[in-house]
């Protein structure tokens, strides 16, 4: 149906007439159509004049990366549905009904059981994070589910044209989605045939879809426009005094925000003035100096802002319950000081990663060695 539309004007008014004649909400419009205009944009820069859910996929890559489901914040999944919502209407006119949130279902049966030791082997032989783990478990028991639909109850029952049929299967999924699942699909079937389950290599049958991951520069700032964004923080109050710590531990030291989130007081050796930790990505060590600077911000936050408490973490949600905090507060505090700094950051990317790779970008401009950025990073 996208052929049905002459322009990308016509499809988003078209869209928007029909979103208004579903009795949708002003402010739901007004925000599609915010998202859609940014995407319109985009297209006019990169030449795009057609519109296909292959794009829509492109300029979300562009504007978001590669996140983990989890990781997402509420603006990027009102970004994500703004565009699907678009896709849907340019592929069939029509909406795809938003799908209640249900937790994946227990891998079980025979097959199942197999699903379970193939995420315990790849969780054990790869170090996968937690997330990672989670995201193998909803997308195979996806796939477990076709497989029921097909009758399908044990491996000597699989053929051809069940994985074939996949596809058809999926259709209801965002693209994204469904470009996942057949990944842990695919992956799961090669490894039953190395591992001589299976007889037949049906990972080579599984049909590919379209998706192509798009590479993005990584943004970078100059050091005035680092040094501007942390001068901007009012460290005259307790939220100010842990986000200022928080971002000299990224700026100066390079940590990722999923380290500063778990920063423990067992990790900091005041004497010696060293931070030490297990990074929860890598699941390397990294030791890094403490500098006076890092350190005088971290005793100011414990002295003067952080809220009583008997937990190990040292950086704390400032409203009840002080739990600790969680790697996406990182990516909220950043951009705020980025906006209240002024910085005019156009089509970069103003989070926790921006930094850290600001600080190796600068680093090397000092002509600072390679290996040396690297440990500095904790890259293996």
């Amino acid at each position: 149906m996208i052929n049905d539309f002459q322009t990308f004007k016509e499809l988003t008014d078209k869209a928007v007439a029909y979103l208004k004649s579903l009795s949708y909400g002003t402010q739901s419009i007004d925000s599609y159509s915010r998202e859609w205009s940014r995407l319109g944009g985009y297209m006019k820069i990169n030449g795009v004049e057609q519109f296909s859910s292959g794009v829509g996929v492109r300029y979300l890559t562009k504007i978001n990366g590669n996140i983990e489901v989890g990781s997402l914040s509420r603006k990027q999944r009102n970004q994500i549905r703004a565009i699907s919502v678009l896709s849907d209407f340019a592929e069939t006119g029509t909406f795809r009904k938003r799908k209640k949130k249900q937790a994946p279902r227990e891998l079980n049966g025979q097959i199942g059981k197999i699903m379970s030791d193939y995420i315990i082997q790849s969780k054990t032989a790869s170090g996968l994070a937690t997330s990672t783990v989670q995201s193998y478990h909803l997308y195979l028991s996806v796939f477990l589910d076709y497989l029921d639909s097909c009758g399908i109850a044990s491996l000597e029952q699989l053929d051809q044209t069940s994985i074939v049929n996949l596809v058809k299967y999926l259709r209801e999924y965002s693209v994204v989605t469904r470009h996942l699942i057949i990944l842990k699909s695919n992956q799961f079937l090669k490894y039953l045939y190395d591992n001589q389950v299976v007889l037949i290599d049906y990972s080579k049958i599984i049909p590919k879809d379209n998706y192509v991951r798009q590479p993005r520069l990584p943004s970078y700032y100059s050091p005035k426009e680092v040094s501007s964004l942390i001068d901007c923080i009012d460290r005259s109050n307790p939220i100010g005094k842990r986000n200022y710590a928080m971002i000299l531990l990224i700026t100066i030291l390079g940590l990722r925000s999923s380290d500063v989130a778990n920063l423990e007081f067992a990790n900091i050796d005041w004497g010696q003035e060293l931070i030490m930790l297990k990074q929860q990505k890598t699941k390397e060590l990294i030791e890094l100096p403490l500098f006076p600077e890092v350190g005088n911000a971290i005793i100011d936050y414990l002295k003067y802002g952080r809220p009583q408490s008997n937990l190990s973490t040292i950086f704390l949600r400032h409203v009840p319950p002080y739990d600790a905090i969680n790697k996406n507060l990182s990516y909220m505090v950043v951009k705020k000081y980025v906006n209240l700094s002024g910085i005019k950051y156009d089509e970069r990317r103003h989070g926790p990663h921006a930094l850290r790779h600001s600080l190796a970008t600068n680093l090397l401009k000092k002509e600072v060695s390679l290996p040396l950025i690297s440990s500095i990073l904790g890259h293996t």
